[in-house]
């Protein structure tokens, strides 16, 4: 159900409000995303919106929030940005793209491991053992991995620092 501040709110103007809310700079990158038709509507929105209390501004950022947290969880990988790029960009622009976030071939597996965000990594690790997280961890930069451990749960990420403290050389 809708917050009391919401109702008579259209979608365009859920939109303007929170693009006011998100700041000039932010606004301006949404901006040039968007066809001029597009544009022209949110615009008329905003322009029309007048003052817009805060109690209003925040009900409608928890309706945002609570519709993103509602989807479950987000991955992301290597196919979902390539397709996601594909709507936006020629197949040769995002080939290139694509080349550069995967890097060379010749890399390690250790080396392309750092790239990979750390939250995504924590979340694959928390259903590991973590003896293999600890081993693994070992490997990666030592930047990379304590960003990796301070995602994990804290229990979890305690049990894997002393493992990899407790640790020797790994063949």
């Amino acid at each position: 159900m809708a917050a009391p501040e919401l109702k008579g709110l259209t979608g365009q103007q859920k939109a303007g409000i929170l693009m006011m809310a998100i700041g000039e700079d932010r606004a301006a990158k949404l901006f040039g995303m968007m066809d001029e038709e597009e544009l022209k509507e949110l615009s008329q929105a905003m322009a029309n919106l007048g003052t817009v209390n805060s109690k209003t501004i925040e009900a409608l950022f928890v309706e945002f929030a609570a519709a993103v947290s509602g989807t479950g969880s987000l991955v992301g990988t290597y196919a979902s940005t390539e397709r996601l790029l594909l709507k936006t960009l020629s197949a040769d622009k995002v080939a290139e793209m694509m080349e550069d976030i995967r890097g060379p071939a010749g890399r390690t597996m250790w080396d392309k491991l750092n790239n990979v965000g750390e939250g995504v990594l924590a979340n694959y690790f928390k259903n590991e053992y973590p003896q293999t997280v600890a081993v693994i961890m070992s490997k990666l930069s030592s930047e990379h991995a304590s960003r990796v451990l301070a995602a994990l749960p804290e229990d979890f990420s305690g049990e894997v620092m002393t493992r990899m403290l407790s640790m020797g050389n790994v063949q």
